[in-house]
């Protein structure tokens, strides 16, 4: 019996952020299509949700190792952190990432309102929520309408004249080139070589925006584009806490005491 020929593997070439040597054997052509750029959107999301969780984790640290020295250290870490895990929700919603990030909101926001008391804010007039645990729990977000110029981050040019399409990627020298921004990292000083090709993709760079409205959407363009505080009327206040309530007296916050109260989205 003939035995099954194995075929040998070939070493694979390893891109990510190091690129490859230009005119090095077997590499593309400069400038060259180099498929779609979904996986290194993909990647850069990961990226940035995973920064945010690591501050946010970073934050909630130093606020359980201040809680015993300093109240208002312990407070402020925490604060942070609960901003950080909040963004780092925004930017896994609608993701397999999303639901470690909705879990860790929780955790911070129990631990902080149990050990340092969370309260409404009040600006002398008005009450409003401010927690970036309830605003996340709001589904959606702030798109503004504009009028502007879009240019490409490969080439400089006009976008809807150049030959770079949104949603491809392409192979470009790294580094600041013609005294335009490196179209890896798109900055002018980096560690990317002139000397090698990196996949990049095709980013719209806004020029000479002039801005014309803000709507609210289900789902913003910018994930960190959300509301800042959520308006709470007084009259709902006074029908919620009887005839003891004043404008003005501290109003404590319990919602991460239990378990999630749901999302709201647009009708």
């Amino acid at each position: 019996m003939a035995k099954k020929r194995r075929k040998s593997k070939q070493p694979t070439r390893k891109v990510g952020t190091r690129g490859i040597p230009l005119n090095a054997g077997l590499s593309p052509s400069e400038g060259s299509d180099a498929g779609s750029d979904e996986d290194l959107r993909a990647a850069s999301l990961a990226r940035r949700v995973r920064l945010y969780r690591t501050q946010a984790l970073k934050e909630a640290a130093d606020g359980r190792r201040l809680l015993g020295h300093s109240r208002s250290g312990a407070d402020a870490s925490m604060r942070r952190a609960l901003e950080a895990a909040a963004r780092a929700f925004w930017w896994a919603e609608d993701t397999e990432l999303e639901q470690r990030q909705h879990e860790l909101l929780h955790r911070l926001g129990r631990w902080t309102r149990r050990n340092l008391g969370c309260e409404l804010s009040f600006d002398g007039k008005r009450y409003a929520q401010a927690c970036p645990v309830a605003i996340a729990h709001k589904r959606f977000g702030n798109s503004v309408g504009y009028v502007g110029r879009h240019e490409c981050s490969i080439c400089g040019c006009d976008l809807s004249e150049c030959e770079h399409i949104v949603g491809r990627s392409y192979w470009i020298r790294g580094g600041p080139l013609d005294r335009r921004a490196c179209a890896m990292c798109l900055r002018m000083n980096c560690t990317h070589s002139p000397n090698r090709l990196y996949r990049v993709p095709v980013i719209r760079i806004v020029r000479d925006a002039q801005l014309h409205e803000i709507s609210i959407v289900a789902r913003p363009a910018q994930p960190e584009a959300r509301l800042t505080e959520l308006p709470i009327e007084t009259a709902a206040l006074k029908a919620a806490l009887g005839p003891e309530f004043t404008v003005g007296m501290s109003v404590s916050c319990d919602k991460c005491l239990g378990d999630c109260w749901g999302f709201d989205g647009l009708d």
